[in-house]
């Protein structure tokens, strides 16, 4: 099991900066529209002279973009306190997004550049988040377009947005196992699978090529993979000054086109193990990796690891045997690939959030010892289905435990899904209510959470065995 020695968690050591952020959304509240738009004005002013330094700049300007980061967040608050604002605040995160992103196309690549990325574009996106659970997810599009990146691929309209052929398409799943994904590693995010556009240049029909832990490496059409459910979809593609472009503008399309024909040639089952120099299995990011790769441009430059004891734990208890791995949404912050659009099922938000803080408060108690379970009689009758499944497999017949998924492995995963989640998620949304009808607006992420762990405490008992209680204190 390749577990990564000296890799840590990125913590966002930001107590001070959210009591300020608190106080501000107070503030901000009985401020006058004058007065919020001339602050609104003071923070695009400054953040344009930071881009055009970062932009002029030399190595990675690092106290520059911290105060970008800052800058969003503080943004952010007054967009929470004025919905009217919100429009701007979303134009402010956009355009830092997109001068950091390609001011860092030519830094050097470590440690310090990859939390100051994380901490512009993943910190513009839960600033927005934070704005939307205050001022109603109705005050701006669902749909937002980030930048317009051009592309010689074949193409096709879904829903007003342009895809192409070679389009990386990033998601989140709105199931407990997607909120592990995105959260289970040392940069905690937003997305938990990714997929592989493809666009046939005669017919202009679009199809998904990604893999699923169910079935394994398979295609869908673009309706077929809208129709699940899904929180988030971020479109990436290959920027256009990349030096492999530039020699092969059709690149994208021909890595899409090659694992597409392999996928429809011979069945790649899932790789639980996450082993991903080894293609003879695939999870969902190789499928993009190794497409790309195969033709000399290897995506995932930013690679983070699963570094945490307590979730090397459940992880290793479900198969992952490589932990230094091609997290989804690592990809987004790759300086090679630029972000097009984003779309957010606004009505899922709160939900999102949710998950997002129970799945954060539950690591957090994996670190301190407690192990998924079950009771010790389940194991003979899940081994029992366990071979039905592979006679299932056998017939060409989805199994009910996926290919590659022992029984104990499924019997962990659905303690999660079955026995911890529903009544930990009811109990956080009776506490985000309460909260809200005492203090008049939504709890912050960081009192989310909190009121996850105040959740988690009070059902401790009725959680086992499906969750055990840490061996570890605080």
């Amino acid at each position: 099991m390749d577990v990564p020695a000296a890799a840590t968690a990125f913590r966002w050591d930001a107590a001070q900066l959210f009591a300020m952020l608190e106080a501000e959304f107070a503030q901000a509240s009985t401020a006058s529209e004058a007065d919020t738009d001339a602050r609104l004005s003071a923070y695009e002013a400054e953040a344009d002279a930071l881009l055009r330094s970062i932009a002029d700049s030399g190595p990675p300007p690092l106290e520059p973009l911290a105060r970008l980061a800052d800058l969003q967040l503080e943004a952010a608050v007054q967009g929470a306190a004025h919905a009217e604002a919100m429009p701007r605040v979303l134009e402010l995160v956009v355009r830092l997004r997109v001068g950091v992103t390609r001011a860092a196309a030519d830094w050097p690549l470590d440690r310090a550049v990859q939390e100051a990325l994380y901490e512009i574009v993943y910190g513009g996106r839960i600033a927005l988040d934070e704005a939307l659970a205050q001022a109603g997810p109705e005050t701006l599009p669902a749909l937002v377009h980030i930048e317009d990146v051009p592309s010689a691929t074949p193409s096709l309209d879904v829903e007003g947005v342009r895809i192409h052929s070679g389009d990386i398409l990033l998601s989140r799943g709105g199931a407990p196992t997607s909120a592990l994904i995105a959260r289970g590693n040392d940069f905690p995010s937003t997305f938990s699978h990714a997929a592989l556009a493809y666009v046939d240049p005669s017919s202009g029909e679009g199809t998904v090529v990604e893999s699923l832990i169910e079935a394994g490496s398979v295609t869908s059409t673009v309706e077929e993979y809208l129709a699940s459910k899904k929180h988030r979809i971020l479109v990436l593609r290959l920027r256009p000054d990349h030096p492999a472009l530039l020699a092969d503008p059709m690149l994208p399309h021909r890595a899409a086109e090659s694992m597409l024909a392999r996928v429809r040639a011979e069945h790649i089952p899932y790789d639980f193990a996450m082993e991903w120099e080894d293609p003879s299995a695939a999870f969902c990011s190789e499928i993009v990796h190794h497409a790309y790769r195969g033709l000399g441009v290897d995506l995932w430059t930013l690679r983070s690891a699963m570094s945490a004891p307590g979730l090397v734990d459940w992880l290793g208890s479900m198969g992952v045997r490589e932990f230094t791995t091609l997290v989804p949404s690592d990809v987004e912050y790759d300086p090679q690939v630029r972000a097009v659009v984003e779309w957010r099922n606004a009505g899922a938000l709160m939900e999102y959030r949710l998950d997002n803080a129970l799945t954060d408060a539950l690591l957090e108690e994996a670190d301190r010892g407690a192990r998924l379970g079950y009771r010790w009689y389940a194991l003979a009758g899940a081994r029992v289905l366990k071979g039905y499944s592979l006679v299932q497999g056998a017939v060409g017949a989805r199994p009910t435990i996926p290919e590659g998924m022992s029984a104990a492995t499924a019997l962990r995963v659905d303690a999660l899904v079955s026995g911890i989640h529903p009544p930990l998620v009811a109990a956080l949304t009776e506490r985000a209510q309460r909260y809200r009808a005492e203090r008049g607006h939504e709890a912050p992420y960081w009192t989310l959470v909190a009121l996850a762990r105040e959740a988690l405490a009070a059902e401790r008992a009725s959680l086992a065995p499906s969750l055990s209680s840490p061996t570890r204190d605080r």
